[in-house]
C-alpha cells in the first residue's frame, strides 16, 4: 500500500514535470552508461528515463517512497540507505545522479564526501537542484519562507546554496547550466 507522502510528493512533481522538470531530468541521465547510483530516488520518477543497458541502484530513505519507486521500473535496485552513509565499497559506481535531493540532506557535506567516496576514479556526479538565488531579494524571501517550506516539504530547504558546497567537497564542476532565473542548477561534477 502507498503512504500519503508518496502520493502527495507525486501530486506535486508530475505537473511540474509538465513544466520543464521531466526535459531536466532527461537532460540528467543522457549519454550515461555503466553501474550508476541514483540517490534519493525518491518515488522514482526518474526511474524510467534512464538509458538502456545502464545499471541502476537507487537509494532513498523513506520505505513509502521506495514502494512507489518499484512501480515506477521493475528490475532496479532499490535499497533503503541514506546519501550520508552509503552502504557502498569506494569506487563502486561509474556515475552518481541526485535529482531534487540535496535541498533536504540534513548535512550535504557529508552527503557529497560519501559519493565522493563510492565514485570510480573519472566517474560524474550529475546533479539537478533548486538552489539559494543570487539576487538578494529572491533569498531573503526564500530566506522567509524556508522554515514554513521545510515543515511541509519532507525538510526542503529553499535557500541552499548547493553550487558552493559541491565545490567545497572536492569536485571540479565540469558543467553548468542554470534554469528558471537562475533558481535551478544543473550540474556535472568530478572529483577534483
Amino acid at each position: 500500500m502507498l503512504n500519503a507522502q508518496a502520493l502527495l510528493y507525486d501530486a506535486v512533481m508530475v505537473p511540474a514535470g509538465w513544466f520543464g522538470l521531466n526535459h531536466a531530468r532527461q537532460r540528467l541521465v543522457e549519454g550515461l552508461s555503466g553501474h550508476v547510483l541514483e540517490v534519493g530516488t525518491g518515488t522514482g520518477l526518474l526511474l524510467p528515463v534512464y538509458p538502456p543497458g545502464v545499471s541502476t541502484v537507487a537509494i532513498d530513505i523513506d520505505p513509502g517512497l521506495l514502494a512507489r519507486a518499484r512501480l515506477r521500473r521493475p528490475g532496479v535496485t532499490l535499497l533503503q540507505a541514506d546519501v550520508q552513509r552509503l552502504p557502498f565499497s569506494d569506487g563502486s559506481f561509474d556515475a552518481v545522479v541526485a535529482c531534487l535531493v540535496f535541498c533536504t540532506v540534513e548535512d550535504p557535506a557529508r552527503g557529497l564526501a560519501e559519493i565522493r567516496r563510492v565514485l570510480r576514479p573519472g566517474g560524474q556526479l550529475r546533479l539537478l537542484e533548486h538552489v539559494r538565488s543570487p539576487h538578494p531579494t529572491v533569498a531573503r524571501i526564500q530566506d522567509r519562507l524556508t522554515p514554513a517550506w521545510s515543515h511541509l516539504a519532507m525538510g526542503c530547504q529553499l535557500n541552499r546554496d548547493t553550487v558552493s558546497l559541491v565545490a567545497a567537497s572536492g569536485f571540479r564542476i565540469t558543467h553548468r547550466s542554470q534554469r528558471l532565473h537562475q533558481l535551478v542548477e544543473e550540474l556535472v561534477a568530478v572529483p577534483a
